[in-house]
């Protein structure tokens, strides 16, 4: 190029800053601008702080904060909400919060939606909601954050009572926001309500129903006990991604149809979508809970062999599910000795329901003691071993850990107590701390 102008390197600064994989480099033409004295201008900025957000680099970006410092670029908007929403995806909060305190005179929706979202993102809703009532205006998108904040903290009531609230005030929700109150629905196993924001806010107001919107409603319809609504949904959708796929496929699962799951599976492969490590654990649960235990193996193998997909721990599970309840008892065993010990109580307890199933008293006994060896503090274990003893006629046993049971149940209330007055004086002493910062 013959000529360099500076939109011209902000051009390739862009270009480089759109992908975490050339951030370095981003960072070097950054420091040539500089050093060369070409000049920087709001959008280099806010390239450069764009860049750092999308990979997390807040130790870069805040050395960009004090670059805009000391060029005395203090009262751009634009340039401090980056900022914000630099620290915000970086969880510096606290940095966070002292821009928004210096910005009194002029932050906007977009101000604080930052900083709702950054609560959110650390689980601290509470204080998300207090920023989001202390707005002054609020947009679709603050009140989208906020919603979808509380079904991510799983509180599906108050983000259902949020939403009543939004229209109660007039605002018309979009996409983001059904996604968002579906989810709630299904979490809440709210059929009705479920049904009512489909046919009121989706079909009634002529809401798009794309990718996200379609599996949102398949995934409540399944969750909520109307499977039929859920594959009705299903195929009213023009376009389907995996995750879609992955959402029937979950529902025939949950309700034991493995024939059903196998052939939807199946459907999936032949139109050319690739299934993911979560479509498995779908597909070997509807082939566990039906007594699939060919398929299971072999979809088990395809996905290792073909999908070059490397199992993980859920996949496992589903195996040795798979193989218990097929009565491959020995098969299961061979597979949880070669998992991580941390991540074998579940197996074994698996494995051991089973065992009493089929009668296998010996190497019920192995599981047992492995279990005890591993001296989980999970009370379904307690259970599980006090009637394997009972069963087997080893009374003392059962006695014996039906009293480590009581022991436990105790020091977990007493551990609890202990931990809720704790978690109270901390969460107290945190936003304390954070609301002293807040300019109320």
């Amino acid at each position: 190029m013959p000529q360099r102008d500076l939109a011209s390197w902000n051009s390739v600064l862009s270009s480089y800053s759109a992908s975490p994989n050339s951030w370095f480099e981003a960072l070097v033409l950054f420091k040539t601008m500089v050093v060369n004295g070409i000049g920087v201008d709001g959008i280099t900025l806010a390239v450069v702080l764009s860049g750092c957000t999308k990979v997390g680099d807040t130790r870069c970006g805040r050395s960009i904060h004090g670059y805009l410092i000391k060029l005395g670029i203090r009262r751009n908007l634009k340039l401090e909400n980056a900022v914000l929403g630099m620290y915000a995806k970086g969880c510096d909060m606290d940095s966070a919060i002292q821009l928004f305190h210096e910005m009194v005179d002029r932050r906007d929706v977009a101000s604080h939606t930052i900083l709702i979202n950054g609560y959110t993102e650390l689980g601290l809703i509470d204080l998300a909601r207090c920023i989001f009532d202390q707005m002054p205006v609020k947009d679709l998108i603050s009140w989208n954050s906020m919603i979808h904040g509380y079904v991510k903290a799983k509180r599906p009531k108050d983000a259902l009572e949020l939403f009543e609230k939004m229209e109660k005030e007039f605002v018309t929700p979009d996409e983001t926001t059904i996604v968002s109150v579906l989810s709630a629905c299904s979490s809440l196993s709210e059929l009705q309500l479920g049904r009512l924001v489909h046919h009121r806010f989706i079909m009634q107001r002529n809401i798009r129903i794309d990718v996200f919107v379609g599996t949102a409603l398949i995934d409540m319809y399944a969750k909520c006990g109307s499977l039929e609504e859920a594959v009705k949904a299903f195929y009213k959708m023009e376009h389907k991604d995996i995750f879609t796929w992955t959402a029937l496929i979950t529902g025939f699962a949950s309700y034991g149809l493995g024939h059903k799951a196998l052939r939807l599976f199946e459907q999936m492969e032949k139109e050319g979508i690739e299934p993911n490590e979560t479509t498995f654990v779908a597909a070997l649960t509807a082939c566990s809970r039906s007594g699939l235990l060919e398929e299971g193996l072999l979809l088990f193998g395809r996905m290792v062999e073909i999908y070059k997909i490397q199992p993980k721990i859920e996949h496992f599970y589903c195996l040795i599910d798979l193989l218990s309840r097929g009565g491959l008892l020995y098969q299961a065993e061979e597979f949880i000795e070669a998992m991580a010990t941390e991540d074998r109580v579940i197996a074994y307890k698996t494995l051991l329901s089973s065992c009493m199933i089929y009668s296998d008293i010996s190497l019920g006994e192995k599981i047992a003691e492995q279990l005890v060896k591993l001296g989980s503090q999970n009370h379904e274990v307690y259970v599980l071993l006090a009637n394997f003893y009972a069963l087997t006629g080893k009374w003392n046993k059962a006695v014996e850990i039906r009293s480590s049971m009581k022991e436990f149940d105790m020091r977990k209330k007493a551990g609890i107590s202990f931990i809720q007055v704790e978690n109270i004086e901390n969460s107290q002493a945190y936003e304390s701390k954070e609301m002293t910062n807040y300019p109320v």
